[in-house]
């Protein structure tokens, strides 16, 4: 059975714990120029952008997706990253006009999948999206529709002020919308493959190892960011050997962020990779893991913490097709 078969055409996912840094201030973008290694200056209020800040060796301590909300941009990622992360996003910013702070309270996540939801959302979109476009702002809130679908189930994520949430619950109110399993939304970040960067797994990772230049997340055109020297360096001269995969499993698999994953050769075990994302949903385990990149996907791969004899099996993002890197 499918763990995405609880899945309808209508599924909303209310008060979703996701991490909101806000910045503000006349030098917010360029700020983030600085940092990030995508080029902020492809966002646009009808445009998000995915990116990752690292530390000083090329490390990630964050993936951020951006979103250009009035004059302030928007830094979403997982919520249990965003107090450890905040020091070094904030570090040089004393240099700078910009005031850097959790928001993740001042917002409310809506997440909608399912083609019903998005149908029901085009209304209250005043102007039609272009190709390239993913954004807009609404008197729901601020809109922002997911590039990667899962199985063709497309998702969008309503950021709304207390008064528009009020607005938008009212508008929901008046659909068949189903109330879905918050467990589900994340496990479709990680069917879809999308780059997360927990607090277990600060300053562990380069960003080609999330995938992070398929996505459109690192640009090798740029001016200079914190880390770029190690990034730049994997990528002109190809050392980068290891890429993200996603891994299921039937079965509840005991692991966790961190955990290592061992492969199969002949009657051993070898160690094989790193889980960087893990949800259980429904007896069901997903999870994102950094594995070598020439690995075959009928490979046997169990994780070295679980006791049982659970197998994952290894599928790429749908994103490894059409591999593109940004200008």
């Amino acid at each position: 059975m499918s763990i995405l078969n609880s899945v309808t055409s209508f599924d909303l996912f209310s008060d979703l714990a996701i991490g909101i840094t806000k910045l503000s201030g006349a030098d917010n973008k360029s700020y983030l120029q600085g940092q990030l290694t995508c080029d902020v200056d492809h966002m646009t209020p009808r445009k998000s952008l995915l990116g990752a800040q690292c530390d000083a060796k090329g490390k990630m301590m964050a993936v951020l997706r951006l979103l250009q909300h009035n004059d302030d941009v928007l830094a979403l990622q997982d919520i249990d990253n965003v107090v450890s992360h905040l020091p070094s996003l904030k570090k040089y910013a004393v240099f700078a006009k910009v005031d850097i702070v959790d928001a993740s309270n001042e917002f409310h996540c809506t997440g909608l999948a399912g083609n019903d939801a998005i149908s029901w959302l085009q209304q209250f979109i005043e102007q039609p999206l272009a190709n390239d476009e993913d954004t807009t702002d609404s008197p729901l809130g601020l809109i922002s529709f997911f590039p990667q679908s899962v199985n063709g189930v497309a998702r969008a994520l309503i950021i709304s002020s207390p008064a528009q949430a009020s607005v938008l619950q009212q508008a929901l109110s008046e659909t068949t919308a189903t109330t879905a399993d918050h467990a589900l939304w994340f496990v479709q970040d990680i069917l879809s493959g999308t780059p997360k960067v927990c607090h277990d797994s600060q300053g562990l990772f380069v960003p080609q190892m999330l995938n992070l230049q398929m996505v459109d997340g690192i640009s090798f055109k740029k001016g200079c960011y914190i880390g770029q020297e190690t990034v730049a360096r994997m990528h002109f001269r190809g050392l980068n050997k290891r890429a993200m995969y996603i891994l299921s499993a039937s079965s509840h698999i005991d692991c966790k962020v961190g955990d290592n994953l061992e492969k199969q050769l002949g009657e051993n075990w070898r160690n094989a990779g790193t889980i960087v994302d893990v949800k259980h949903h429904e007896q069901h385990t997903v999870a994102c893991a950094i594995l070598p990149n020439d690995i075959e996907l009928d490979t046997p791969l169990r994780a070295k913490s679980d006791e049982s004899d659970a197998r994952f099996s290894i599928k790429k993002p749908s994103y490894f097709a059409q591999e593109k890197q940004q200008d």
